[in-house]
């Protein structure tokens, strides 16, 4: 039917009742005002021209609403298995399940929920109905927030002073023991993994980072397993944690709330000081102890690649920003350079005036290498003067009185927090390319703890720091506009 016959249609519906109206507006002197809500009984009484639209049928305004997405693929059978269903096929601990082995709940809707839980609601991939941004938008996003990408600020950082804020502890709840021994924040999900112990007793907990109630998301206990060192695989769906006290690690997978535990050569039961690196590059990361045992692993598969073996015990490594070099630190003073397509030592050279290293840190813009030592020296490099044997630090900062053990640069390569968990306090924040100290970090009313742990959000905007009175301490650098 056409528009034109419609529109014919409608005057003839409607033309006895203006007929009616025209005769009635002859006889009348005055027009009365119609009360703006039409009283009861006179709701006969209305301006029908007022009221009929030039297109009765709306064929000319209608709006067609965009088809709704629908999922790729739907197993029509997953909506039929129930809890106890899955329970019922599960051969270990049989009968100890609770609920579970009778729950109706679907086993599909506890999935969701558990996948909600962690992630913090539905992911921008997986959301149906989620509009694409024109660019205009897109545009006005990136004026307001700066580059986000690059985590930096459109301004540089001032020298001296720092704008900063203490807000909420970043784990709010406080259940991850008495000491805060790793600190990470995930690189694409605005969450942090704070890690701990009380005595034999390990926690893992993942927090939503606002500053304000920081959220806890969920937590993960591992008994007779003290938790030394924790980090996120660069996919940031899996976390690895680490113990001092074991040669085995657990692998963590956040979608599925599944963890994975990895063994080590159980020869190497007897050594400490282990750590986790994960490679920027995200297809491997390291676990080493301070026999120069170094462990490769694939971050897909979880399995051992390699074991790359240094000339000197090693208690700390670093990487460049594509992960193409490593460079490991111990405790000769020695710093070893790998390339990590050959997994060899390319070059090495000693860190000057060190008799025993702790800690290496080497900038995101790969301009600088920080080298901490057991005298509380901090040793500052240009990393193109690096392959010489016996290159000259740029700077040395001698602030730190004891053994420097938590050193970690900024995403902007701006700020380098360096720690000591020897003595109260003992934190500093210095300021690149000046290499000067704020003067005004730490300023707090109240004296900060031993410091365990050191960590920047992904873009810089919080800086959170463990100690061993159970608190990771979260601060607001005002300078950086981003998480």
């Amino acid at each position: 039917m056409s528009i034109s016959t419609n529109l014919e249609l409608a005057g003839d519906l409607f033309a006895g009742i203006r007929a009616e109206e025209e005769e009635g507006e002859d006889e009348k002197v005055e027009e009365p005002v119609l009360p703006s809500v039409p009283e009861e009984g006179n709701s006969r009484k209305r301006n029908y021209d007022s009221n009929i639209p030039d297109d009765p049928f709306d064929i000319l305004e209608m709006e067609v609403s965009p088809p709704k997405k629908k999922p790729a693929w739907v197993d029509e059978d997953d909506e039929n298995v129930k809890i106890k269903d899955v329970v019922a096929n599960m051969v270990r601990a049989r009968g100890k399940r609770g609920f579970k082995e009778t729950s109706e709940k679907k086993y599909e809707s506890e999935l969701r929920e558990k996948f909600s839980n962690v992630i913090g609601g539905t992911p921008d991939w997986a959301d149906l109905d989620k509009k694409p941004k024109d660019e205009d938008e897109e545009n006005e996003l990136v004026r307001k927030t700066g580059n986000y990408l690059s985590g930096k600020s459109s301004v540089e950082l001032p020298r001296r002073t720092l704008e900063y804020k203490q807000m909420l502890d970043l784990n709010s709840s406080h259940t991850e023991g008495a000491l805060i021994q790793a600190i990470d924040f995930n690189p694409d999900l605005q969450v942090a993994i704070v890690a701990g112990s009380l005595g034999h007793l390990g926690s893992a907990s993942l927090f939503q980072v606002d500053g304000n109630s920081n959220h806890r998301i969920h937590s993960v206990r591992f008994p007779s397993y003290p938790i030394t060192c924790a980090r996120f695989l660069r996919d940031g769906r899996k976390f690895v944690v680490g113990s001092q006290a074991h040669t085995h690690f657990f692998v963590y997978d956040m979608e599925t709330s599944k963890e994975t535990k990895l063994f080590v050569n159980k020869k190497f039961e007897k050594s400490v000081d282990k750590n986790l690196y994960v490679n920027p590059d995200g297809e491997t990361f390291i676990y080493l102890d301070n026999r120069g045992k170094m462990f490769v692993y694939d971050a897909a598969s979880l399995s051992l690649v390699d074991i790359m073996e240094s000339p000197f015990p090693v208690t700390s490594a670093t990487f460049n920003s594509d992960g193409t070099r490593m460079y490991t630190y111990g405790q000769t003073g020695e710093v070893c350079i790998w390339d990590m397509s050959s997994r060899m030592c390319i070059h090495r050279f000693a860190d000057e005036g060190c008799i025993a290293g702790d800690v290496i840190a080497m900038s995101p813009n790969n301009q600088y290498l920080a080298c901490g030592s057991r005298s509380g020296i901090v040793n500052i490099y240009d990393s193109s003067a690096t392959s010489s044997r016996e290159p000259v630090p740029v700077k040395v900062l001698s602030n730190l009185t004891t053994s420097v053990t938590a050193l970690s640069f900024n995403a902007s390569s701006e700020i380098l927090a360096m720690g000591s968990n020897r003595k109260p306090n003992a934190v500093k924040l210095v300021h690149f390319p000046s290499m000067t100290v704020f003067e005004n970090f730490p300023n707090l009313r109240k004296e900060l703890k031993r410091i365990l742990s050191v960590g920047f959000s992904s873009h810089s905007g919080y800086l959170a720091l463990g100690d061993n009175a159970g608190a990771a301490t979260l601060f607001r650098l005002k300078h950086f506009p981003n998480y």
